[in-house]
Formats: structure tokens, C-alpha cells, sequence
């Protein structure tokens, strides 16, 4: 068995010393995995401690970003223009939204390195590479259930397009967990698909049976290679393509252009919408908070709790329902029976 490694906390300068530790000297795994145990331990403005799942994004995408730069010191120089190409490259595709969240995660971890006096200006390390533009959400993101029926049935649309719409909206899945789907991944028998969720984590997808005819419809003979593809074709050059349909050699969908299709369809919704809208329709019927925790993914229930605030489609619902009930209600026959010995 091979020896396994662990990864020692940064020795701070011993005490009176004249000279912090030299950013040169300073290796970037030990430096990150001292930043991770800071953040780990962490409570933030609410009290509250670093959740696992934000600690997992973190440790997932550190060592994305910092690969290839074996000391702090590197970061003065061409190491610098080596982060910046490893954020694009691994997230420049990516929604706004992601990459902006990658970018901040990068810019924690080089605040506290300038905090130790590991390097300075960890603001200049970043420049240049700006966050992206990211619209203000939407503050009503749940559509009607009216919507999504009429969005899914649009036959003006492609069907691999409302097929994917069906399946996120299914399976309140993030978009990036239904995208990197293979067909192998599905157990189409019990509607079920394996994915791996945010923080790397494998979980079973659960779609229902309007998504599943739509899959079997889309995918026709097909039996191996991504589920959605783009319209792009991987070069023939005698290789075997890599994330591509081996027959057409068309290439797994990005995030990009399912959300402009998605855009194109709609009055500017975008991918997220259908799982918000998922959840808190499934909340509005009932689910427990682990049926809802079970079906998104979520590990932390304080992230779940945006998702459970009730739509005003909902309570309007609800209200008739109630409103109906009681238009309905008849006396007993002990009240009939009062009110005619007063007549």
C-alpha cells in the first residue's frame, strides 16, 4: 500500500523573530491546506461556523486554481499568469454566477496568505482577471406550474431542449449535475440517474415518468456518450473523442448554451429557475424537509431554507382550497334540528 501523505500546517515565524517566513519558501499545498483549516474552524458575521459543503467547493477548486505553482513566491511573477489561466480554463465556460464564486474563493485563500505575511498584495494577484457580469436574480425566481407545463410541451422547441427542461425541473438538479450525465449513467428501469454533485460527491438523480419517455424519444438507439449534446463536432483525427457521442461525434452541451436556449425560450429565465421552482412546488405539496434535502442534494439545511418560502401561485391555492371547504360546509343534525324548533 502506498504511503499516504498529510499535508503539515505552515511553521509561523518563531517568537521575536525580525522576518516573517519568506513567500518564497512557502509551499502552496501547505499554505492551502493551512487556509482550509482556518476555514474549517471559521464562524462567520451569523455565528455560524463554515458549512461542509462550502468547505468542500473550497477544497475541490484550490487545488484547480493553484495547480502548477509549488511555492507563494511564484505568485510575484509568472505564477501569477498561471492562476489566472487555471481559473479561465477550468471556469471560464461556466455560468457567471460559478465562476464568480471560484474567482472569490481564490481571493479568500490569498487574503489570509497576506494576513501571515506569506505574500503582499493579494488584490494585485488577481488583477486583471475581473469577476464576470452577473444579473441581479430575480427575487420571484418560482414560475407557475402552468408555465412549466406549457415550456415542456412547446413542441416549437427541441426536443432535447424541453427534454433537459423536464429533467431539471424533475429532478431539482443543478444544471451542471444533468449536464455531465452519460446515458450509461441512467437506470432508466426506476428513473434514476447517477450524477456527481457539487463537492464531488456521487447521488441518485430522481426524474419522473414525463421526463422519462421524453429520454426515451431523445435517445432512441443511442447507448453510450453524453445524454444532451451540442451541435458541435469533435475533429476526426483518428482519436477517440472525449465527451462526445461516439457515433455523431457531437459534444456534451455546456451550461452556456443551455442557458441561452433556455433564455431564447423563455421571457430570460435561466436554468437555476427550474430547480427553485421544483423545490418549492414540491414544498407547497407536502414533502418533508429531508424528502426535499434527498431530492436536491443539499447537505445544509440553512442553504435549503430559500427554496421553502411558499409562491404567491401557492398560498392563492391554498386560499381557494380553504375558501372552498367552507363554502361547502353543512350543519349537523343536531343544529338542523335547533333551528327548526325555532321556527
Amino acid at each position: 500500500m502506498a504511503a499516504q501523505r498529510h499535508l503539515c500546517a505552515v511553521p509561523k515565524p518563531a517568537t521575536g523573530s525580525a522576518e516573517p517566513q519568506s513567500p518564497a519558501g512557502v509551499p502552496t499545498a501547505e499554505a492551502l491546506a493551512s487556509f482550509l483549516r482556518h476555514l474549517a474552524s471559521r464562524r462567520g458575521r451569523s455565528g455560524r461556523i463554515t458549512s461542509p459543503e462550502t468547505l468542500r467547493s473550497y477544497t475541490s477548486a484550490l487545488p484547480v486554481a493553484f495547480a502548477g505553482i509549488a511555492h507563494l513566491g511564484e505568485l510575484a511573477g509568472p505564477g501569477r499568469d498561471r492562476l489566472h489561466t487555471n481559473i479561465r480554463t477550468a471556469w471560464g465556460n461556466r455560468a457567471p454566477a460559478t465562476f464568480n464564486a471560484k474567482r472569490a474563493a481564490v481571493a479568500s485563500a490569498l487574503s489570509y496568505f497576506q494576513k501571515q505575511g506569506w505574500i503582499s498584495g493579494a488584490a494585485a494577484v488577481l488583477d486583471g482577471l475581473s469577476r464576470e457580469h452577473q444579473p441581479k436574480p430575480d427575487d420571484n425566481r418560482v414560475r407557475t406550474r402552468e408555465q412549466i407545463d406549457r415550456l415542456i410541451a412547446d413542441k416549437r422547441q427541441p426536443l432535447q431542449d424541453r427534454t433537459l427542461w423536464s429533467m431539471l425541473y424533475a429532478t431539482a438538479a443543478r444544471a451542471e449535475e444533468v449536464l455531465r450525465l452519460d446515458i450509461e449513467h441512467l437506470d432508466r428501469a426506476n428513473r434514476r440517474a447517477r450524477t456527481r454533485r457539487k463537492g464531488g460527491k456521487e447521488d441518485d438523480l430522481l426524474y419522473d415518468i414525463r421526463t422519462a419517455r421524453m429520454l426515451g424519444q431523445l435517445l432512441g438507439r443511442r447507448t453510450s456518450g453524453p445524454v444532451f449534446l451540442s451541435t458541435r463536432v469533435a475533429p476526426d483525427d483518428g482519436t477517440a473523442p472525449a465527451a462526445a457521442d461516439p457515433t455523431s461525434r457531437r459534444r456534451r452541451m455546456t451550461y452556456r448554451t443551455a442557458d441561452r436556449h433556455l433564455a431564447a425560450a423563455t421571457d430570460g429565465w435561466d436554468l437555476h429557475d427550474l430547480r427553485h421552482t421544483r423545490l418549492t412546488h414540491a414544498g407547497e405539496n407536502g414533502l418533508t424537509e429531508a424528502d426535499l434535502m434527498n431530492l436536491s442534494g443539499h447537505e445544509d439545511r440553512r442553504t435549503l431554507q430559500r427554496y421553502l418560502k411558499p409562491s404567491k401561485e401557492g398560498t392563492h391555492r391554498r386560499l381557494d382550497e380553504s375558501d372552498a371547504q367552507h363554502g361547502a360546509w353543512t350543519p349537523d343534525a343536531n343544529e338542523l334540528a335547533a333551528r327548526m324548533a325555532t321556527q
